[in-house]
C-alpha cells in the first residue's frame, strides 16, 4: 500500500534520464542527432515549391534551414 514513502527497492530503478552515460555514448548519439539533421535538410532542399507549400514554409525559409550547420 502506497504511503508516500518510496519503496527503497525501487531507487536503483531510477529512470535512465538521471544516470549519467559515458562520453562516447553521449557523443554517439550526439553524431546520431546531428546526421539526421543534415539528413532531412538534404531532402528539404529537394522539394519543389508545391511541396514546401504543403509544409507551409517558402523557398527563402527553406534555404536559410539548409544552410545551418549539420550541429545547429
Amino acid at each position: 500500500m502506497f504511503d508516500g514513502i518510496p519503496d527503497p527497492r525501487g531507487l536503483d530503478a531510477a529512470p535512465w534520464v538521471l544516470r549519467r552515460r559515458p562520453w562516447h555514448a553521449r557523443l554517439a548519439s550526439w553524431l546520431r542527432r546531428c546526421g539526421e539533421k543534415a539528413r532531412q535538410r538534404r531532402a528539404l532542399a529537394r522539394l519543389d515549391a508545391r511541396l514546401l507549400a504543403d509544409v507551409g514554409l517558402t523557398r527563402a525559409e527553406a534555404t536559410r534551414e539548409c544552410a545551418k550547420p549539420f550541429w545547429r
